[in-house]
């Protein structure tokens, strides 16, 4: 495997197939600048997993900070302001990650929910389980009336969709 890098600058080409040195010298023309930070989990393999996936998802995608104007249907001077919600009645699995959850879809009133299982098969020996969410009683502000599962990329019911058969070739 190759080694790890974050830039690589070289003078002279180094004939691997652009005839040209690596000489980027960014927009000071004195050189490009990498911060960044490494994080190293020495774990073993078998519990490898459920360390690094949920810290992963904790570091690519941080809960976001929202702001809003006083004056809202919900603001009321003088009365203690909610500073905490979930919509959820309790916490997913943690096996499970809340990927979408976005107004849209079939109709008005209609919501995209997608859940993921975070770990492949074998990748854990707890984690990696099967894991089943009673959809009815995951939520706390809103009300399922009903469900249609859809492919991957939400365009299309799961039931209408027919998978390619390809024809391996032989020699």
């Amino acid at each position: 495997s190759p080694p790890p890098q974050i830039h690589r600058r070289l003078l002279h080409d180094d004939n691997r197939g652009v005839a040209e040195p690596l000489d980027e010298l960014g927009a000071t023309g004195t050189g490009l600048v990498v911060r960044g930070r490494h994080l190293l989990l020495l774990e073993p393999p078998e519990v490898a997993a459920d360390s690094h996936r949920p810290l992963a998802q904790a570091l690519a995608l941080p809960p976001c900070l929202l702001l809003a104007p006083p004056g809202g249907s919900q603001y009321r001077p003088g009365l203690p302001s909610l500073s905490q919600f979930s919509g959820l009645r309790g916490e997913l699995p943690p096996n499970l990650h809340l990927l979408t959850l976005a107004p849209g879809g079939a109709g008005a009133g209609s919501v995209l929910l997608r859940l993921e299982h975070q770990f492949q098969l074998g990748e854990s020996t707890g984690s990696s389980q099967p894991v089943t969410v009673d959809l009815l009683s995951l939520f706390s502000t809103l009300s399922i009336t009903s469900v249609q599962e859809l492919t991957l990329g939400a365009d299309q019911p799961l039931s209408a969709t027919s998978r390619l058969l390809w024809t391996p070739s032989s020699g």
